[in-house]
């Protein structure tokens, strides 16, 4: 029988998102480590809950992971108040394999 290759053999993927509050503006910036050259697809969901009601949004787009081995996603900008509450969901992709991914909340 024939074993598939090593884990250790399999490229690497990561996914970090950069986030931060500033002028009442969370500021989403999801970050993706893979094998240059790759082309990768991700979606982003986005869900809010606060005093004004509940949204959710959602997108979804392409990128190819440059030299360096990393690219960055598309950057998301909020309105925050004070009870508002946000859950972000980042997905990668490699063709149909989801490779990475990442949930942010805030506040944390």
């Amino acid at each position: 029988m024939a074993l598939g290759p090593a884990l250790a053999d399999q490229p690497a993927y990561r996914l970090r998102i950069d986030s931060n509050v500033e002028a009442s503006q969370l500021i989403v910036v999801p970050v993706v480590a893979a094998p240059a050259g790759r082309r990768l697809r991700y979606e982003m969901v986005s869900s809010k809950q606060g005093p004004g009601g509940n949204s959710n949004t959602s997108q979804s787009g392409g990128v190819l992971i440059g030299a360096d081995g990393s690219a960055k996603l598309s950057t998301l900008r909020f309105g925050v108040g004070a009870d508002d509450r946000y859950v972000i969901t980042v997905r990668v992709f490699d063709g149909v394999n989801l490779v990475a991914e990442q949930l942010v909340r805030h506040p944390p």
